[in-house]
């Protein structure tokens, strides 16, 4: 009996400390794609918190006119997952278009989909707040 509670201890330990030194590399992957975002102009960050399956973060660039130049997003299971560059969400091609666009396609969904494309929405909310109080760089 002892020697199971060490074995489950021992399991516990070793799983909790994978997810720790996994989410050191998830860090740092997240820095290296906000500083490559970043390079593409003016970032919005936004987040879907999931539950087991469907989570995502997705950082958004666009340039001073509010176009958007790049986006990258990194959803999966694990802390292995990475980010990946997003050309497009819903069969809307993301760069070239302009935020205000974006938003006014979103503000047309129904609940569910609002739901699901929440940090989509959250990044272009940002980009359009700072946008229209004139604080995006311009390259």
């Amino acid at each position: 009996m002892n020697h199971d509670i060490l074995l489950i201890f021992m399991i516990l330990f070793a799983l909790f400390a994978m997810q720790a030194v996994g989410g050191y590399f998830q860090i740092q992957d997240y820095k290296k794609a906000i500083r490559r975002v970043h390079k593409l102009g003016n970032v919005g960050i936004g987040q879907k918190r999931g539950g087991l399956f469907n989570g995502y973060l997705v950082l958004i660039a666009c340039n001073a006119d509010g176009v958007i130049t790049g986006a990258e997003i990194m959803d999966g299971l694990t802390f292995m997952a990475k980010f990946r560059r997003c050309e497009s969400v819903m069969g809307y091609q993301l760069t070239g278009t302009n935020i205000a666009e974006l938003l006014a396609i979103f503000r047309t969904l129904d609940k569910k989909q609002t739901k699901y494309m929440k940090g989509y929405i959250q990044a272009a909310e940002a980009l359009e707040m700072r946008l229209r109080e004139g604080q995006l760089e311009t390259s």
